[in-house]
């Protein structure tokens, strides 16, 4: 209870929650998240969230997606996510790495009209450009450098 009275204080009085509150998420489906651990460099050339891929995380997957609420789903989940530990950005090369390692490039603010995109996303490796669908992992990818990169991606 007196834990719990603390950190309602410390959101409110600094309008944050702690980092370990976060969440991270490695897919477009519901629960395929991971939690946050530590931040750093947010906003610079060297921004970095640490994450752990934890029990509650494989449970979210499974209640929220999968409709199954036993522990073997859970099991089943923590042993086949196979996810970085960090995602990381150069804020100001406006460049990024997702939780499985892919490089990524913001360029802007989409132009084409007919594009679901709000922004131009580029998947670094293969020069595609993410058409703003879930399929091509544009959400996911955008979302992680919004949190490295706050206020660029509005």
């Amino acid at each position: 209870m007196l834990r719990t009275a603390i950190l309602a204080f410390v959101v409110l009085a600094t309008g944050t929650a702690r980092a370990e509150d976060d969440e991270i998420y490695y897919g477009s489906r519901a629960g395929m998240s991971v939690t946050t651990v530590s931040k750093a460099g947010i906003g610079t050339s060297m921004a970095v969230i640490r994450v752990e891929h934890r029990p509650r995380n494989a449970k979210a997957f499974y209640v929220d997606y999968v409709l199954d609420n036993s522990m073997a789903c859970v099991r089943k989940t923590m042993a086949s996510v196979k996810v970085r530990d960090r995602v990381t950005a150069d804020c100001r090369k406006r460049t990024w790495t997702d939780l499985y390692g892919e490089r990524f490039a913001f360029l802007g603010r989409q132009k084409d009209r007919d594009s679901m995109a709000d922004y131009v996303v580029k998947r670094l490796d293969t020069g595609e450009v993410l058409d703003g669908s879930s399929a091509s992992g544009y959400p996911t990818a955008l979302g992680i450098f919004q949190v490295l990169c706050p206020g660029i991606a509005k």
